[in-house]
């Protein structure tokens, strides 16, 4: 009986052990997420516009840059008061298909790459 006992009070020490180390992935991995600048595109490939979705750790203001894959030409520039997150849809019904690059510059630089494709 003593050995039972035993085994079972080892099964539940090795079964909260790995418990806490899940729950402790997931509170790193939040809060890996929630101390990262976000930059995300929908659709990408696009036909006549895209979302452009920021997320900042801290507020700020900012600015879309929309280049040319070469950064020869700037072809728009959108200036965005001081915000957390923010939702942009751009109508790309004007740019030729290709690739250009979406630059958000703010106390720090995202990028990401669109896609127009009809």
């Amino acid at each position: 009986m003593r050995s039972y006992i035993i085994a079972c009070c080892f099964c539940l020490l090795t079964a909260s052990s790995a418990i806490a180390q899940s729950a402790t992935k997931e509170n790193t991995k939040a809060t890996k997420e929630t101390t990262t600048d976000k930059l995300k595109l929908y659709p990408n490939p696009a036909k006549t516009y895209t979302n452009i979705y920021v997320d900042w750790v801290q507020a700020q203001p900012f600015s879309i840059v929309v280049y040319d894959m070469q950064y020869n030409s700037q072809l728009t520039e959108i200036k965005v008061g001081t915000r957390k997150s923010y939702q942009y849809a751009l109508d790309v019904t004007q740019l030729p298909n290709g690739k250009y690059k979406i630059t958000i510059k703010g106390s720090s630089t995202l990028e990401e790459i669109l896609t127009v494709s009809r």
